[in-house]
């Protein structure tokens, strides 16, 4: 068996912010299930005014057990009236609830009264998310205008946005009284991490697209629907912050299983022996030609990732290299392997996207819950002795213990939330009272403040001991204590640092978790992407096709 990728290779931030979406992403174990199940999506209740206000309501039907339904409360952007991202704001273009079973008139209404709460709302008995969104005003005007012409949108113009609206918060597992993930029962539908956030998240793209078609109307019901084509390339978009980063921070078991479950699938796929003429090279193949057509077509303007033209060309040259090696290969090899090898001289950015193409390659598990669902509440042996965890943080933290904290910008920023909304922040240490709750995950200058001291100490002695003596330390030796049997679990930067870029850890979980495509650095603490760009219609989903989603291409004007 192929040897995993060593955490040093995996857990830096410039390597995190590179991983893709893959089949392991939430949103695309959910479309695969709603497909291989043929879920019907259905619109219920339409009631909504030529402006964009009023209400609707979608049904999900699984099976003869299970159904959910997503009512949505929209409103008409006013004129003066901020619309925001933020949790504290009071003002969106739609808000929404996913419920188990049918809502009914009673639930529906308590949903209407507290939703716009929040922080003060109660979510009704059996919902499982709340959510809201706002417009994209320019792309979403111009598809309304462009349908109430009888024509489709410019692709050109929507080829830079590839969505109608943008998710501004997805709230459920306990939050505001919604159902807590625990509580799934065994057999529930969404007993997958994140899948009912993700089915919230299809059915806001799809409001957005009816949405649009029904204002169209309003305006001529003459007015073109949407091709098919713009239906799958047109995703919901998503911002997200600081909080993913303090999420890395306290759920690491969830962290070190996802990147275990592409690593290992990762060794298995360069594993494979294969014929010069082996159907995986020919499904490599054709996904290179669209990877390379994709990145062709990518209209997106990236900061500090590579910019699309290049990764696009830099494809082509593994695709080239690809028949080169199948020309040229007289027996059964290695050759996939060879070619993420070869990869490794080009940009992380294409060996990463080469790495989700070689997952494709292999059959898809058959219980993915299982797999990606962890338990987090591992415990640490207070018996162990000092020499046991003095070689825990030798094998495994060295890099933290290698920090130079005498540099100037080492110990620059702390990590608190916000007390009017408790939303995550980072800040300047010299700007903060001097008491304040720290949530740094401050290892480098704990680890270097515990080893002088474990190495005064007799080896045999307990790590409960020392803790029950120097009690500033029990978080640390705790979380080396609970994690020494996993290897991916925490990123490996000093995240003080003034020169630590958090979006490289927003962008991980944005795109290789939830699978967000075109995901990009949003101002300094923020990343934004596409959720469900490129994947297949409530139709499609119904009559058992669309599963192969991979690189939407661009609709042609």
């Amino acid at each position: 068996m192929m040897q995993l990728r060593d955490p040093g290779v995996v857990m830096t931030p410039d390597a995190l912010g590179a991983l893709q979406p893959t089949r392991f992403s939430a949103s695309r174990t959910l479309v695969n299930k709603m497909v291989q199940e043929r879920w019907v999506i259905s619109r219920a209740e339409f009631e909504i005014d030529a402006y964009g206000q009023g209400n609707a309501r979608y049904h999900v039907a699984v099976n003869d057990d299970w159904s959910f339904e997503f009512v949505v409360f929209s409103n008409a952007p006013e004129e003066g009236v901020e619309r925001t991202d933020r949790i504290i704001g009071s003002h969106w273009d739609m808000m929404g609830a996913l419920i188990e079973g049918a809502a009914g008139g009673e639930r529906i209404e308590q949903t209407k009264r507290e939703l716009p709460k929040l922080y003060g709302g109660r979510a009704a008995p059996g919902t499982l998310i709340w959510c809201r969104a706002n417009r994209s005003m320019r792309a979403f005007d111009l598809t309304v205008e462009s349908l109430s012409r009888g024509e489709q949108p410019p692709a050109r113009v929507l080829g830079a946005v590839c969505y109608l609206m943008r998710n501004t918060g997805l709230d459920g597992n306990g939050t505001f009284g919604t159902r807590s993930f625990a509580a799934y029962e065994s057999e529930h539908p969404l007993r997958t991490p994140y899948h009912a956030q993700m089915l919230t998240s299809y059915l806001m793209r799809e409001f957005s697209l009816d949405l649009a078609e029904h204002m169209a109307a309003a305006v001529d019901p003459n007015a073109a629907q949407l091709s098919h084509e713009f239906r799958r390339f047109l995703g919901l978009g998503n911002a997200s912050g600081l909080g993913l980063v303090l999420f890395a921070k306290n759920h690491p078991r969830m962290v070190d299983r996802w990147i275990s479950l592409r690593e290992s699938s990762l060794a298995e796929a360069r594993d494979l022996v294969l014929a010069a003429d082996a159907p995986e090279l020919d499904r490599l193949d054709a996904l290179l030609e669209r990877a390379i057509n994709y990145k062709a077509q990518d209209r997106m303007r990236y900061t500090y990732q590579p910019a699309a033209a290049l990764v696009s060309g830099e494809l082509a040259e593994l695709r080239s290299r690809l028949a080169s090696m199948r020309v040229s290969a007289i027996e059964p090899g290695s050759l996939l392997d060879s070619l993420y090898r070869a990869s490794a001289a080009l940009t992380s950015e294409t060996q990463e996207i080469l790495c989700a193409m070689l997952l494709e390659l292999l059959p898809m598990p058959d219980d993915m819950s299982s797999l990606v669902t962890v338990d987090e509440h591992a415990t640490a042996d207070p018996a162990t002795p000092v020499s046991e965890l003095l070689n825990i943080i030798a094998e495994d933290y060295g890099w933290a213990t290698d920090v130079d904290l005498d540099e100037p910008s080492a110990l620059h920023f702390a990590w608190y939330k916000s007390a009017n909304a408790e939303e995550p922040r980072r800040g300047p240490l010299k700007d903060l009272p001097d008491a304040f709750d720290d949530m740094t995950l401050d290892l480098p200058q704990k680890l270097q403040q515990l080893v002088p001291l474990l190495r005064d100490s007799d080896p045999d002695r307990t790590t409960g001991s020392v803790v029950r003596q120097h009690p500033e330390f029990r978080a640390t030796v705790e979380r080396l204590l609970a994690l020494r049997d996993t290897g991916y679990h925490t990123v490996w930067a000093n995240t003080r640092d003034e020169h630590f870029n958090p979006a490289h850890i927003i962008r991980l979980f944005n795109s290789a978790f939830y699978g967000l495509d075109k995901t990009k650095e949003d101002g300094p603490v923020g990343v934004v992407g596409v959720l469900f760009h490129g994947a297949p219609t409530p139709a499609d989903i119904a009559s058992g096709t669309g599963q192969d989603w991979l690189f939407p291409t661009e609709p042609e004007d």
